[in-house]
């Protein structure tokens, strides 16, 4: 595996920081997940009546567990052993919370000056924002990615700013990885959400900079790339962006006197109109046959009976609940290797044996609620 012999200590709980460890996990690279006690709130969260949450599991696969209570200062002398051969930290407090733990990066570099430590926060380790609270919704708002999905804003169904965070940890966590091996040292990496989301709408920003108040192409402002209901009540994407795309719909609906009309907003009634003479099977099947970018909007129980993705090995069946997959295919070796992810603590006792606690040890750090 690509990451093997990397040893990543992830304290964060929820999603930013756990999508990020779960690519790294998938990678081969060793994840400890330390929990409070109580657990990530990850683990109870929509979850039914004596199993797991399905989104816990979904992030959490391919890592090891330790609960411990940081607070304590037996928690913090354990947390600091394990560090001190980790390759990377993850967490997500805010700003400042691990160094009153004395677990910050200034307390781990001491011990261990080559860690890459990665702080995803909300609104970053400096500015005016820095000890604000937010969630995925308030970045996607305060970043203006709601504004660029649609005319009217709504809340998005994809955590859109928390899985971008994420995605931007994982990569830069691997560049300092790269950064260290050539010039042996380590760093402190600080990654806000609220920055990622921006990043992700650049082009946007970039339009915007030149134009201002526009809808774009990629908005849905044009009937060359929209989402429109068909006959039997179902909904495509035509992305007929390109010229050639555009015609091929045009000839298909007999409408040759629309090529040109392709980014005329004026005609969107009418394009409507005409998908909604025809069911979404005909559309496929005209899609299939004269190829104009048009695709069906399809809901999760479709996906998952969708031969693409079983072919492709995207998804799989672990603990009890499909999941996604490594979205990438590597030369290197063949396949992926899932385990299960583990429950509160699992692996607490094996990991202190192997710092050198004793049977001892281990019950009296149980009696103090240092572990569970």
């Amino acid at each position: 595996m690509l990451l093997q012999g990397i040893t990543i200590i992830d304290l964060s709980n929820l999603l930013p920081g756990p999508f990020c460890s779960l690519f790294l996990a998938d990678l081969g690279a060793d994840v400890l997940k330390v929990e409070s006690l109580n657990g990530d709130p990850m683990r109870g969260f929509e979850a039914q009546q004596n199993t797991p949450s399905p989104y816990f599991l979904a992030l959490n696969r391919n890592k090891k567990s330790i609960a411990l209570d940081l607070k304590k200062n037996e928690g913090k002398k354990i947390f600091l052993k394990i560090v001190k051969n980790a390759d990377v930290v993850i967490e997500g407090f805010r700003p400042g919370k691990t160094d009153s733990l004395g677990i910050g990066y200034d307390d781990v570099k001491k011990i261990n000056p080559k860690i890459i430590y990665c702080s995803i926060t909300g609104y970053g380790q400096k500015g005016p924002y820095k000890n604000k609270a937010g969630h995925d919704l308030n970045y996607n708002s305060l970043s203006g990615v709601l504004e660029t999905i649609s005319k009217k804003p709504f809340v998005s169904g994809v955590q859109i700013a928390d899985v971008g965070s994420g995605l931007i940890a994982a990569f830069s966590i691997v560049s300092a990885l790269l950064y260290r091996k050539n010039s042996n040292k380590g760093c402190h990496i600080d990654i806000p959400i609220l920055d990622g989301a921006l990043s992700l709408i650049g082009m946007h920003v970039a339009y915007g900079s030149l134009s201002p108040n526009q809808q774009t192409v990629l908005s849905g402002s044009e009937p060359c790339y929209n989402v429109y209901e068909t006959k039997d009540g179902k909904f495509v994407g035509l992305g007929a962006i390109e010229s050639k795309f555009w015609e091929a719909f045009c000839n298909v609906v007999k409408r040759k006197d629309l090529i040109k009309r392709q980014f005329d907003q004026g005609i969107l009634r009418e394009i409507h109109s005409l998908f909604k003479a025809k069911t979404l099977k005909e559309w496929l099947q005209l899609n299939d046959k004269y190829d104009f970018c048009c695709e069906p909007v399809k809901k999760i129980e479709d996906i998952l009976k969708e031969d693409y993705f079983k072919n492709r090995k995207m998804l799989i069946d672990l603990d009890g609940v499909a999941q996604v997959g490594m979205p990438a295919i590597f030369s290197a070796f063949k396949k992926y290797k899932y385990s299960k992810s583990p429950r509160l603590g699992q692996d607490t006792r094996n990991i202190l044996k192997s710092f050198g606690y004793d049977e001892t040890n281990i019950k009296k750090l149980k009696m103090d609620n240092v572990i569970i």
